[in-house]
């Protein structure tokens, strides 16, 4: 590879920007453009590891175009991936034949780079057959696993042995695997997320990102260059003493890692990298105190060390909070979902009380139809008792206001809109649920014994559900007392505080009771021991319960019957 051969230093941040920019736009681009892009891609990051050398002694310390030919395989289709190795050849000849490497050499690295790069495309891709995620554990363990790590170290093993074969170059067979296996770990992990989590979203990320967030990430990149400028930019007379200001630079990675996401930091650690890197090859920093191999091998550790596990944990906070927004959506839906269904169901209840509840209006339009007559009667007889006429009047109103109770009952339950918490009393939610069952509790013959106490604490909920709940309570406790013999039919409904500050609600029937294969089913969706039934109203109404904080129960009576229990959270109003 070039990277063994000395060159001069002509390389400038610019550059490195303007290859990592032509890499994001290349899966964009037409085939021959993308081609021309690696080719300018990986012939200035040939020029990049020239300049990071170890002057006098031909050592690289990063080596970025295999990486650079890696994050562009990865960012196309697989039946592209010839047209960009073939790209790169005329690249790398027109990098290393500069420097006088023989041809052999030359067609030995590039045969060597190609290899790595194809080797971490194919396992990534075998294993991640769908786009690349940066924010997901299991992808970036991938990309590090094999594009960062077995990749580089299958391809040393080559690299090593052509340069051996050739007879170009200097240096025992490990010494030059291990040399250019770290070269090409670090270029692998600098380069491949920075250009992966750019190539997808980053100018939108920009773009869309709020005032406040711009702000942070521009302090957080100015402390992290100042802090790296002041470690690897300065020539210390002992360079040992500053060892302990390695560790500086980690709570901004980490800053990154958090809060800016793994974009955010991949390019905290590309910028760190480059520091690092600039200051060794130049004499500055701690990395200088002994031989150049010493050196290259001191800077690459520290920069892979710092480097692995700020990505897996930038990767990991990421899908933790995606995962976290994944489950409010779906907790959300599951809310609306739930809500619809209680709405259908609480329209369907109704539907049961039809023609009770038409009753209910049958009897005091029947009575306005009546007065309305007599008072026509009245004043076609030609005699108006003002008295009369008035009581009549009266009578009219009062049975108006009757329907309309009636009506507005009808019109909350059947309305559909979002849960309106507020401050209930239980005493008041029984007698509005009765007087909503009244006419089924009449024709059906029902008695209703109401115990409700005086001394209940309030609770929170929505008056609508809560409504739904009790009513088809009472619904079902009429419907258990029908279907059997003739008997008394009575239904108690009783309100009490527990020792706990809990509110409970009881509906009592004198039916056959529950049966014993059905207790332990009796609250699950589509289940019912009834001929014609859904099976949804008591699944419903336990979530609604428990959607308030409390809990819905049934169990049999001691002597006949079975009851149902409603309890809730009392509210205690706290110190003013």
């Amino acid at each position: 590879m070039g990277r063994e051969m000395s060159q001069a230093t002509e390389t400038s941040s610019a550059l490195d920007r303007g290859i990592l920019s032509g890499l994001v736009g290349a899966a964009r681009s037409r085939p021959w453009r993308e081609a021309l892009i690696v080719a300018a891609a990986y012939y200035l990051g040939a020029k990049i590891g020239f300049a990071f050398t170890f002057e006098p002694h031909p050592i690289s310390i990063l080596w970025l175009p295999n990486s650079m030919l890696l994050a562009a395989l990865l960012l196309t289709p697989v039946s592209s991936w010839w047209m960009l190795v073939a790209a790169a050849l005329p690249a790398h000849l027109a990098a290393e034949l500069q420097s006088g490497v023989p041809p052999a050499m030359v067609l030995g690295w590039f045969a060597s780079n190609s290899a790595e790069a194809l080797i971490g495309a194919v396992c990534i891709r075998r294993f991640c057959p769908g786009p690349l995620r940066f924010d997901s554990f299991r992808d970036v363990g991938v990309v590090l696993l094999f594009g960062a790590f077995l990749a580089p170290l299958l391809s040393s093993f080559l690299d090593a042995a052509l340069v051996r074969v050739i007879g170009w170059g200097e240096g025992e067979y490990w010494q030059l695997v291990r040399l250019r296996y770290l070269s090409n770990v670090l270029a692998a992990l600098i380069v491949v997320p920075f250009v992966m989590t750019w190539a997808t979203g980053g100018v939108a990320a920009i773009r869309g990102a709020s005032a406040r967030r711009a702000t942070e990430a521009v302090v957080l990149f100015l402390c992290l260059l100042t802090v790296g400028f002041a470690i690897f930019d300065r020539h210390h007379a002992s360079p040992s003493a500053f060892h302990a200001l390695l560790n500086a630079p980690l709570p901004f990675l980490l800053w990154a890692a958090v809060r800016l996401g793994p974009r955010g930091a991949s390019t905290a650690i590309l910028a760190l990298v480059m520091l690092a890197t600039w200051g060794a090859t130049h004499g500055d920093g701690p990395f200088v105190s002994s031989s150049p191999e010493e050196n290259a091998r001191s800077v690459q550790f520290f920069l892979i060390a710092m480097s692995v596990p700020v990505l897996l944990l930038a990767a990991a906070l990421e899908e933790r909070r995606k995962d976290a927004i994944a489950q409010r959506r779906a907790e959300m839906e599951a809310k609306e979902h739930r809500a619809q269904l209680a709405h259908l169901t609480r329209v369907a209840l109704l539907g049961q009380l039809s023609g009770a509840l038409a009753h209910e209006l049958n009897q005091p339009l029947t009575a306005i139809l009546s007065n309305a007559q007599a008072a026509l009667h009245f004043l076609a007889a030609g005699r108006v008792d003002p008295a009369e006429l008035r009581e009549i009047l009266k009578d009219i109103v009062a049975e108006d206001q009757r329907a309309g109770e009636v009506i507005h009952r009808l019109r909350a339950l059947f309305k559909r809109g979002e849960t309106q918490h507020q401050l209930l009393d239980a005493n008041a939610l029984v007698r509005e649920s009765l007087a909503l069952a009244h006419g089924d509790l009449v024709a059906r013959n029902v008695a209703v014994a109401a115990e409700l106490s005086a001394n209940l604490l309030p609770m929170k909920g929505d008056p609508v559900q809560m409504k739904q709940v009790l009513l088809n309570l009472l619904v079902n406790a009429c419907e258990t007392m029908s279907g059997g013999a003739t008997g008394v039919r009575e239904v108690t409904i009783r309100t009490q505080l527990l020792t706990d500050g809990s509110v409970q609600i009881s509906v009592a029937d004198l039916g056959p009771g529950i049966p014993p294969d059905a207790a332990s089913r009796l609250f699950e969706p589509f289940f019912t021991t009834k001929t014609q039934g859904l099976g949804l109203g008591l699944s419903i109404s336990r979530s609604i319960v428990t959607a308030h904080g409390g809990r819905l129960w049934g169990a049999n009576n001691a002597g006949r019957g079975a009851t149902f229990y409603v309890a809730l959270p009392g509210y205690r109003a706290g110190p003013a």
